[in-house]
């Protein structure tokens, strides 16, 4: 017995350091060097990419903190983790916190990508953050719902207003995506401020819900709980290959880039308080390289990689930005500007649409059937109290010099959970709802006094 036991200790060093070594292992993952990532992207990209990059790299776990774009923003304003990497879709994002000082100085890779898509810079230009994919934003629907209620499938912005879509249009508020954030950006920033708001107001007028997070509202048009969505392309896409979501009767959903619609990086970024900046460039240098770049083309991932030389093994009809035809005239999606004004365009949108929707059907169907009535039988008083209704229904109670002032949006801030905003931001939120319910209110009436002349006018009732 003393033999065997002494037998014994002889191998039991060798086996523990055997255990160290398998991959497997408690140890071996203690032994491990951890990099953090905080990103808005589902687990479908993520998953993949941390299988990939701890394959390559074995030496190396990546440890994954998943949280909503405008969630991530505040957690890393008030250091709630300890990160190394920022990865995430929405640009403006990133330079709010290159604007709070948050983003170390990264090195450009060599990827063989132009300097620009469009006129879009792939790299921030300041060098804090490079693209690793691009991205676009368009409209996701199910033929056969339009078909079965007899509408067409919207090609811009600007059809969203039409009235056949009431109730049809499903969408995520900009508080709780940064991907539908830049969609309002974008339109606020191709038609103005005025003009822009004014066309999500009358598109809100359609909206049949308002959805907790972007992938929901692919989900809602594959249940058929309405027909057309606002989304980023690798969520319509996947669906529109029969990768992802699909309809109820089985046929796959459908996308399309607005004639208007603008390509813009999603990126990666390292903290200026990393605890592993050496690692987080690893993971940079892994996601610029050939294999990680080819990893955006799986089925199950669809993005558009930045480097060209990727498209050479894409699918036939996998969209290529490099490939699309581009003017001199291209619009240029001001990043710094939106990331000046990301929390208020965020907190008016929630004031005046995600909070107001039932309101708003209501309004725009009022106003619509005034107008079609109007076009029939003109009557100049109803004629007058529709355009005050739309002008009342258009109505921001921000200005545009009032927007572009970093004085007038220090205060505005989407808190940490369970945390409370301050006081001026609480001013501003219900000054803007009273704003918001008082126009709304004479809105609805005076477009109500409209149909009641124009249905009397029309021999279809008496006066009330």
């Amino acid at each position: 017995m003393e033999r065997i036991w002494r037998s014994r200790g002889r191998w039991l060093p060798a086996l523990l350091a055997v255990r160290l070594l398998l991959p497997g292992s408690a140890a071996a993952g203690a032994a491990a060097e951890t990099v953090t990532v905080m990103t808005s992207f589902p687990a479908g990209l993520y998953e993949p990419v941390r299988e990939a990059f701890e394959q390559a790299h074995p030496d190396r776990r990546l440890r994954v903190i998943n949280a909503k774009t405008t969630a991530a923003i505040t957690q890393l304003q008030d250091r709630v983790e300890d990160v190394d990497l920022f990865w995430a879709s929405a640009p403006d994002a990133f330079e709010v916190l290159k604007a709070a000082g948050l983003l170390a100085p990264v090195a450009a890779r060599p990827t063989g990508a132009p300097a620009t898509v469009g006129n879009q810079p792939i790299d921030d230009p300041d060098g804090t953050y490079l693209g690793f994919a691009l991205s676009g934003y368009g409209l996701v629907w199910d033929q056969s719902y339009l078909d079965r209620h007899g509408i067409a499938a919207p090609r811009s912005w600007e059809d969203l207003r039409k009235p056949a879509y009431v109730r049809h249009l499903g969408i995520t508020a900009p508080s709780r995506s940064g991907t539908m954030h830049l969609m309002v950006e974008t339109v606020l920033q191709l038609h103005g401020w005025e003009r822009g708001w004014a066309m999500w107001l009358e598109i809100a007028g359609n909206i049949a819900t308002v959805t907790a997070r972007s992938y929901g509202v692919v989900e809602g048009v594959g249940k058929g709980r309405f027909g057309i969505g606002l989304a980023i392309d690798f969520l319509g896409q996947g669906a529109g290959q029969g990768a992802g979501q699909e309809a109820q009767d089985g046929e796959a959903l459908r996308f399309a880039y607005p004639a208007d619609s603008v390509f813009l990086p999603a990126s990666v970024a390292v903290l200026r308080s990393a605890p592993n900046p050496a690692g987080a460039g690893v993971f940079i240098d892994f996601l610029l390289s050939p294999a990680g770049q080819a990893l955006m083309l799986r089925p199950d991932i669809g993005r558009l990689p930045v480097r060209p030389d990727t498209y050479a093994a894409a699918p036939a009809g996998y969209p290529n930005p490099y490939a699309r035809e581009t003017g001199d005239d291209l619009f240029l999606f001001d990043r710094a500007l939106s990331s000046r004004r990301y929390e208020l365009v965020n907190l008016l949108f929630d004031e005046l649409i995600t909070f107001r929707v039932k309101t708003l059907n209501r309004v725009w169907q009022l106003i619509h059937e005034g107008e079609s009535r109007l076009a029939a039988t003109p009557d100049p008083v109803a004629r007058d109290l529709l355009r005050t209704a739309r002008a009342a229904a258009i109505a921001v109670p921000v200005d545009a010099a009032e927007a572009v002032d970093p004085a007038f949006s220090a205060a505005l801030r989407r808190p940490a959970r369970g945390m409370r905003v301050s006081a001026r931001q609480e001013e501003l939120a219900a000054e803007w709802r009273n704003f918001s319910q008082t126009r709304l209110d004479a809105a609805l009436s005076a477009a109500e006094r409209a149909l009641v002349i124009l249905r009397v006018t029309a021999g279809e009732g008496g006066w009330p």
